[in-house]
């Protein structure tokens, strides 16, 4: 999950290794570096969180990370985990290099855990097939959050996805139509990470941006990307900037858009969008 946490207290500064560049390894990272730790951080593509968020966010966040001592190492993978006397001691990567390690934290990505459905005959794919109520083929079994793989109509096909909103929207309409309050499941998609002093938060799905207008100074520290394909606004991606996250929250469930030079304009009242 995107909003998983974890530190580890420590008297002095021990070398820590971090596999994957995601949420989970970043933040994580941030933690281990903010009570004294040495981490190196590991990741196979060529920019941090590159499966989520715009090359603008993930410059600002490597940055960041940089700059607090944590060391990237992009474009590499972890080989193997060596250990000496029953603990970890490093890990070997692919390029050759050894990097010494008393800890490893391995945030690579989740499969779905679809199992207990196949083993019922249920339809599973990427994930556990439900229709757009949230219903499996058996009509008194339904299935929400991470596992779910579900008919969207605002986004014209099936989605899987991994967020605290995700499930606790699905349960909710889960629950609605328990007691009679039967309606089609048709969340917007919204998502937050801290990572050290920064927050980031995404509202919306940005698959097929072709165009990011970037609201806000990076250098900063509170800035929004957002994203288009053609005018069209399809998300937000914030840091440090709450109320460009909220904007999004309230204008893209109700179908709006700003234009790109909107988004631009810093004197632009985003408020008189929203009506």
């Amino acid at each position: 999950m995107p909003n998983s946490r974890g530190s580890r207290e420590t008297a002095c500064a021990l070398p820590s290794q971090f596999a994957g560049a995601g949420f989970i390894g970043l933040e994580f990272a941030a933690t281990a570096r903010i009570k004294g730790l040495e981490v190196d951080l590991l990741e196979l593509a060529s920019r941090v969180m590159a499966r989520a968020v715009t090359a603008e966010v993930s410059e600002y966040f490597q940055k960041q990370h940089t700059a607090a001592g944590i060391r990237i190492h992009l474009g590499v993978q972890a080989t193997a985990i060596e250990a000496s006397g029953g603990k970890v001691s490093g890990v070997s990567l692919s390029d050759g290099r050894h990097i010494p390690a008393d800890l490893v934290v391995v945030g690579v990505g989740v499969l779905p855990n679809a199992e207990l459905a196949a083993e019922a005959g249920l339809p599973v794919a990427s994930g556990i097939i439900v229709n757009d109520h949230l219903l499996t083929a058996d009509p008194d079994i339904s299935a929400i959050g991470d596992c779910a793989l579900f008919e969207s109509p605002r986004f014209g096909g099936s989605l899987r996805l991994e967020s605290v909103q995700n499930a606790t929207d699905h349960a909710r309409c889960v629950a609605a139509r328990l007691t009679g309050a039967d309606k089609p499941y048709d969340g917007q998609p919204w998502f937050w990470s801290d990572q050290g002093d920064d927050k980031l938060q995404m509202v919306g799905l940005t698959t097929g941006y072709d165009r990011v207008v970037l609201r806000g100074d990076p250098s900063r520290k509170a800035f929004s990307a957002f994203c288009y394909r053609g005018d069209k606004l399809l998300g937000i991606e914030s840091v440090n900037r709450a109320g460009d996250h909220m904007f999004g929250r309230r204008l893209l469930p109700a179908g709006g858009s700003i234009t790109p030079e909107q988004a631009a304009d810093q004197n632009f009242d985003l408020k008189k969008a929203l009506g």
